[in-house]
C-alpha cells in the first residue's frame, strides 16, 4: 500500500466537514491481477465514518473516490505530469470496475492558485476534463469543487 501524503487527513476531515462519510482509507481498485490504491473514497451520508475501511466517500446516495496530490516536487509540472496520469489511469479503471463512482483529484488552495489557475492548469481541468475538490488547508474545509458536483435529488 503506497504511503499516505501529509494532506492526507486535512482532505479527509474537510470531506467529513462537507457531510460526506469516508468509506474507504484508501479506496482500491482490482483490476485483473493488479490492486491499485486511490487515497479515499467515500460518500454523502449522516452516519459517522467506519474507521477501519478503505478511504472512499458517499453522500446521499453519490460516491466518490478522491486522489491527494501535495504538488511536493522541485517542478510543479512534473508533479502536475504525475498527477494527471494517476488520475487517467485510475478514471479509465474506475470506469471498468466502479462506474457510479464518480473520481476527483484534491488539492490545497495554495496549489490551485499555484498551477490550476494558471492557463495550463485551465486547459488540463477543462479539455481533460479533470475533477477537482479544492480544500482550505487552514480552515479544514472544501473550498471548491471544479465542476460544481450534481444536486442529489432525494
Amino acid at each position: 500500500m503506497p504511503k499516505r501524503d501529509i494532506l492526507h487527513d486535512v482532505v479527509k476531515q474537510a470531506l467529513v466537514k462537507s457531510g460526506w462519510e469516508i468509506t474507504d482509507d484508501p479506496y482500491r481498485i482490482h483490476y485483473g491481477e493488479r490492486f491499485l490504491y486511490v487515497d479515499l473514497g467515500g460518500e454523502v451520508s449522516t452516519h459517522s465514518p467506519d474507521k477501519g475501511q478503505i478511504v472512499g466517500a458517499q453522500r446521499q446516495g453519490r460516491q466518490i473516490a478522491v486522489e491527494i496530490k501535495e504538488f511536493r516536487g522541485s517542478s510543479a509540472i512534473v508533479d502536475l505530469e504525475h498527477a494527471i496520469g494517476q488520475y487517467v489511469l485510475y478514471r479509465l479503471l474506475l470506469n471498468k470496475t466502479d462506474p457510479d463512482r464518480t473520481l476527483y483529484l484534491a488539492v490545497i488552495d495554495e496549489i490551485y492558485a499555484d498551477i490550476f489557475s494558471e492557463p495550463i492548469g485551465e486547459v488540463v481541468i477543462k479539455e481533460l476534463p479533470l475533477q477537482l475538490i479544492v480544500i482550505d488547508s487552514k480552515r479544514t474545509e472544501v473550498q471548491k469543487w471544479i465542476p460544481s458536483p450534481p444536486i442529489v435529488k432525494s
